[in-house]
């Protein structure tokens, strides 16, 4: 049997190239300098990995407080952090700051990472890969300026076999004030470049920029939906697909648009119901929606405040009409980590296995998940403080666009590289670990066109070809995880299929 198990090891041992894993570690935490400080055991840095678990989180100190702007750059082949920012400095893999990584966003409203601050106050950070490139990246932010006003910047990275550096930083792209946050991505059609997309504050005007492998340049300008006031924040989401773009915020409006990920065009505006809780003695607000997420469906929109997560169904015939509370707090006191504050939501982002996280306000040690987004009501599976942490989380969840997202096929911009091999051309692989295994599986897989196949479902069947279960795999995901508990001790084939074609296999060993 050893001798078996080894072969099919071997058999599903794969090169892991061109994944697109750069969302495979998520880190968080606050008050670093309290690391070591026995009165504050919940505070410092930890982080979260996709690898070898659902979610596997430890803590370890990485020099940073995060406050809503936080991303954190894995390497696409083999999930690996390379760097780490939260508008104020980058750090490596090691905790050190970057080559003329320090002062970024340095301006008037520009503040040193000590005494517990640090960290950007919006959701306004993202980096992208340079399209043809395995070393470029452009990190895109907003700076304060002064006087209540901000700044759109950028910065560029090139990552060498030794290090990582800053060759670029701070530079202006935009003479307008963005809203406060909102800046979103989504790749373009052809599955290389990529649209970067934010508000004109007091305005509803979407400025729209692309980055090709030359050039990051304003494409152009659409006013649609309803504008946005200086004083409020959004946030703007693409759909895993591109497709749509949902716009939050607090204080005004949400929206839903569609999104012609050639032409960058902007349509089909639908107007979501404002969502407020409002003190009724003193008319102050108390709650309103903080952040958003689609299902990879397209089918449903989540939205949640402090107190509930919403579902709005995108297909219904009267979609406010629709909106549905799957979630709620339960006014829990984490007595253990001594924080007086009850549990509540914040900022929201769809993870690598397809579902969707939910971090807390205050510093809380829990992350709340809908399990299957793609459910309509109680079938989504909200789940209340899901994930234990190691460390406090305060205000933040790593921002990443679908970095899995490939070309539109059939499209009139699905050819522009047909001179390069693309990453849909690659070998796709499936990868299961552990294995042998007893009561989990988890499954990890690099395909990326997507929207070329339609419905793929991750099969187990046995030697003799019955099939023993068959799951969906949500969209633009990259793994997941599947309970073997109930079959017997033997060999089976698993595979992702989409209809009768199979685009990859491997063999997973039950004990």
């Amino acid at each position: 049997m050893r001798k078996i198990v080894t072969l099919f090891l071997v058999m599903c041992s794969v090169l892991l190239v061109n994944a697109q894993r750069y969302d495979n570690t998520w880190l968080w935490g606050i008050y670093p300098q309290n690391q070591n400080n026995a009165q504050y055991p919940y505070h410092g840095n930890a982080h979260g990995t996709f690898d070898n678990d659902t979610f596997v989180t430890q803590a370890k100190f990485r020099g940073m407080t995060f406050s809503e702007a936080n991303n954190c750059i894995s390497d696409p082949a083999t999930g690996d952090l390379l760097f780490y920012t939260n508008g104020l400095c980058v750090r490596d893999s090691n905790a050190q700051i970057i080559e003329n990584g320090d002062s970024l966003a340095f301006g008037p409203g520009w503040h040193p990472e000590n005494g517990g601050l640090g960290g950007i106050q919006l959701w306004s950070l993202l980096t992208l890969p340079y399209p043809q490139s395995d070393s470029l990246f452009k990190l895109i932010y907003q700076r304060y300026d002064g006087g209540g006003l901000a700044s759109m910047c950028y910065a560029d990275l090139l990552q060498t076999s030794s290090n990582i550096q800053l060759i670029t930083k701070d530079v202006k792209f935009t003479s307008i004030y963005p809203a406060d946050g909102g800046i979103a991505a989504s790749k373009h059609g052809n599955g290389r470049d990529w649209w970067v997309i934010f508000i004109e504050a007091n305005t509803n005007c979407f400025h729209k920029y692309l980055l090709t492998k030359d050039a990051f340049e304003l494409h152009s300008i659409q006013c649609i939906g309803r504008p946005i006031d200086i004083a409020d924040a959004c946030k703007n989401v693409f759909s895993p697909d591109g497709s749509k773009l949902l716009r939050t915020a607090c204080y005004g409006a949400s929206d839903v648009f569609d999104f012609d990920r050639c032409s960058g065009l902007l349509s089909n505006y639908l107007p979501l119901d404002t969502f407020h809780v409002v003190d009724t003695s003193s008319g102050a607000l108390l709650d309103c929606i903080m952040s958003g997420n689609f299902s990879e469906s397209n089918r449903f929109v989540y939205m949640n405040c402090a107190y509930f997560v919403l579902q709005y169904d995108l297909w219904a015939s009267n979609v406010n009409a629709s909106r549905d509370t799957v979630g709620m707090i339960d006014y829990f006191i984490d007595t253990i980590a001594n924080n007086p504050n009850y549990y509540s939501f914040y900022l929201s982002q769809t993870a690598p296995d397809g579902r969707i996280f939910i971090g807390p306000v205050v510093g809380q040690r829990f992350f709340s998940t809908i399990e299957n987004p793609n459910g309509k009501g109680d079938s989504c599976r909200f789940k209340l403080r899901s994930v234990q942490v190691t460390k406090w989380i305060d205000l933040t969840i790593p921002y990443s666009p679908n970095y899995r997202l490939g070309r539109l096929p059939g499209s009139a911009c699905d050819t522009i590289y047909n001179d390069i091999k693309p990453l849909y051309a690659q070998t796709p692989w499936l990868k299961v670990y552990p294995n042998p295994a007893t009561d989990i599986v988890r499954f990890e897989y690099n395909w990326v066109e997507w929207d070329a196949l339609g419905v793929c479902q991750l099969v187990l069947a046995d030697l003799q070809g019955r099939v023993v279960l068959s799951q969906i795999i949500p969209k633009y995901s990259s793994r997941q995880e599947v309970s073997i508990k109930e079959l017997a001790a033997g060999v089976y084939t698993a595979s992702v299929q989409s209809g009768e074609k199979r685009i990859a296999v491997c063999k997973v060993v039950k004990e």
